[in-house]
């Protein structure tokens, strides 16, 4: 699921249904041969990690993919993982925008854009929302990609921090 998802948001920066329907119900059944103890933590992992990034998908930070793969990934794992793939994933993408930044790929007025948007909306008190909000995740070459920084977050939880000790949960 993870190398699937990485696969596709690194070539064509969208993440298919069809991955995350087959993540989502290997995920709920794997977790509901193991009892409903274990069903209820992958629904609320499910539940949980839609919510996590709802608000940037609504402000047009992230794709409705990286959502929903996140999702996923709180269904395969669980509630209790939720916390430290969060953590490891922003790490993750904080890594890939300074490499992009640092090889030249982002666009230098987007930065100066969104600085822009964020004073607008904050001195309005969220009256003026900007234009721009919705269209800067449509150049696809101009964000980081989500899908890569949860694969990432993930990977790193899962086998290299299983019991949470350098995440601190």
């Amino acid at each position: 699921m993870t190398v699937l998802s990485v696969f596709f948001d690194l070539t064509v920066r969208r993440i298919p249904n069809w991955v995350i329907a087959f993540g989502l119900l290997g995920g709920l059944l794997l977790n509901a041969s193991q009892g409903f103890d274990q069903f209820s933590h992958s629904l609320l992992g499910f539940i949980g990690g839609i919510a996590v990034f709802i608000v940037p998908f609504a402000l047009g930070w992230m794709g409705a993919g990286d959502v929903k793969y996140f999702g996923v990934v709180g269904a395969l794992l669980g509630v209790e993982w939720l916390p430290r793939v969060l953590f490891y994933s922003i790490v993750s993408a904080g890594v890939l925008a300074v490499g992009c930044v640092a090889i030249g790929r982002f666009n230098s007025g987007l930065f100066k854009d969104a600085w822009t948007d964020f004073k607008l909306a904050v001195l309005s008190l969220g009256r003026v929302l900007p234009d721009s909000i919705g269209k800067r995740t449509a150049k696809g070459a101009d964000s980081v990609p989500w899908g890569v920084a949860i694969g990432a977050g993930t990977l790193a939880a899962y086998y290299f921090d299983p019991t949470g000790r350098w995440a601190g949960f």
